[in-house]
Protein backbone atom coordinates (compact mmCIF):
# COMPACT_ATOMS: atom_id res chain seq x y z
CA UNK A 1 0.00 0.00 0.00
CA UNK A 2 1.50 3.53 -0.87
CA UNK A 3 2.14 5.96 2.31
CA UNK A 4 0.62 8.94 2.41
CA UNK A 5 2.86 11.67 4.49
CA UNK A 6 1.39 14.73 5.60
CA UNK A 7 4.75 16.40 5.33
CA UNK A 8 5.42 14.81 1.44
CA UNK A 9 2.26 15.89 0.24
CA UNK A 10 2.66 19.67 1.83
CA UNK A 11 6.15 19.68 0.07
CA UNK A 12 4.59 18.57 -3.64
CA UNK A 13 1.58 20.99 -3.39
CA UNK A 14 4.18 23.89 -2.51
CA UNK A 15 6.55 22.85 -5.47
CA UNK A 16 3.19 23.01 -7.74
CA UNK A 17 1.87 25.58 -6.41
CA UNK A 18 4.99 27.46 -7.00
CA UNK A 19 5.11 26.43 -10.43
CA UNK A 20 1.29 27.29 -11.52
CA UNK A 21 0.93 28.57 -14.81
CA UNK A 22 4.66 26.92 -15.93
CA UNK A 23 4.33 24.44 -18.53
CA UNK A 24 4.11 20.95 -17.80
CA UNK A 25 2.90 21.77 -14.09
CA UNK A 26 0.16 19.99 -14.69
CA UNK A 27 1.36 17.05 -16.26
CA UNK A 28 4.17 16.18 -13.36
CA UNK A 29 1.44 16.81 -10.63
CA UNK A 30 -0.41 13.67 -11.93
CA UNK A 31 2.59 11.72 -12.84
CA UNK A 32 3.96 12.40 -8.95
CA UNK A 33 0.23 11.47 -8.54
CA UNK A 34 0.30 8.24 -10.34
CA UNK A 35 3.67 6.91 -8.34
CA UNK A 36 2.45 7.88 -5.15
CA UNK A 37 -0.87 5.97 -5.64
CA UNK A 38 0.85 2.44 -6.57
CA UNK A 39 0.81 -0.16 -4.19
CA UNK A 40 3.99 -0.65 -2.56
CA UNK A 41 4.96 3.15 -3.44
CA UNK A 42 6.83 4.74 -0.56
CA UNK A 43 7.54 8.54 -0.01
CA UNK A 44 10.25 10.37 1.57
CA UNK A 45 11.44 13.85 1.82
CA UNK A 46 15.04 14.14 1.82
CA UNK A 47 16.87 17.87 2.97
CA UNK A 48 19.60 19.92 3.26
CA UNK A 49 20.06 23.46 4.18
CA UNK A 50 17.31 25.68 2.34
CA UNK A 51 16.53 22.58 -0.50
CA UNK A 52 14.38 19.80 -0.06
CA UNK A 53 13.42 16.80 -2.59
CA UNK A 54 10.89 13.86 -2.52
CA UNK A 55 12.20 10.47 -4.01
CA UNK A 56 8.95 7.97 -4.81
CA UNK A 57 10.16 4.55 -4.84
CA UNK A 58 7.98 2.28 -6.86
CA UNK A 59 8.47 -1.29 -8.02
CA UNK A 60 12.61 -0.75 -6.60
CA UNK A 61 12.80 2.16 -8.90
CA UNK A 62 13.41 5.69 -7.17
CA UNK A 63 12.24 8.93 -8.30
CA UNK A 64 13.58 12.36 -6.86
CA UNK A 65 11.05 14.65 -7.61
CA UNK A 66 9.94 18.73 -6.92
CA UNK A 67 13.68 19.67 -5.98
CA UNK A 68 13.69 23.55 -4.64
CA UNK A 69 16.24 25.36 -2.96
CA UNK A 70 19.90 26.95 -3.74
CA UNK A 71 21.31 25.09 -6.22
CA UNK A 72 24.67 23.75 -3.81
CA UNK A 73 22.20 22.49 -1.16
CA UNK A 74 19.98 20.86 -3.67
CA UNK A 75 23.23 18.80 -5.24
CA UNK A 76 23.53 17.74 -1.52
CA UNK A 77 20.04 16.83 -1.60
CA UNK A 78 20.63 14.65 -5.04
CA UNK A 79 23.56 13.13 -3.12
CA UNK A 80 22.04 12.20 0.26
CA UNK A 81 18.82 10.55 -1.61
CA UNK A 82 21.45 8.45 -3.99
CA UNK A 83 22.56 7.55 -0.66
CA UNK A 84 19.41 6.59 1.24
CA UNK A 85 17.90 4.84 -1.78
CA UNK A 86 21.76 2.85 -3.13
CA UNK A 87 19.58 -0.50 -3.84
CA UNK A 88 17.54 1.42 -6.17
CA UNK A 89 17.60 3.04 -9.69
CA UNK A 90 16.79 6.52 -9.04
CA UNK A 91 16.25 9.02 -11.65
CA UNK A 92 15.26 13.20 -11.54
CA UNK A 93 11.97 14.40 -12.42
CA UNK A 94 12.13 18.16 -14.30
CA UNK A 95 9.61 20.55 -15.89
CA UNK A 96 10.48 21.31 -19.57
CA UNK A 97 12.70 24.28 -19.72
CA UNK A 98 14.18 23.60 -16.00
CA UNK A 99 17.56 23.56 -17.42
CA UNK A 100 19.05 24.14 -13.47
CA UNK A 101 17.42 21.53 -12.16
CA UNK A 102 18.40 18.97 -14.63
CA UNK A 103 21.88 20.41 -14.90
CA UNK A 104 21.88 19.07 -11.26
CA UNK A 105 20.95 15.77 -12.09
CA UNK A 106 23.15 15.46 -15.07
CA UNK A 107 26.40 16.88 -13.02
CA UNK A 108 25.28 13.95 -10.45
CA UNK A 109 25.49 11.56 -13.05
CA UNK A 110 21.58 10.52 -12.48
CA UNK A 111 19.07 9.86 -15.50
CA UNK A 112 17.20 12.46 -15.70
CA UNK A 113 13.37 12.35 -16.68
CA UNK A 114 12.26 16.07 -18.55
CA UNK A 115 8.57 16.07 -18.88
CA UNK A 116 7.42 17.19 -22.32
CA UNK A 117 3.92 19.16 -22.92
Amino acid sequence: MSTHDSGVDALIEAYVAARAGQRGIDAYAWLVGVLRADHGSHSSIVRHASSAAVVTTVGGASVLHSLSGDAADAAVVIELARELHAGTQIRGLALPGDRATKNLFEEARMPAQVLLH
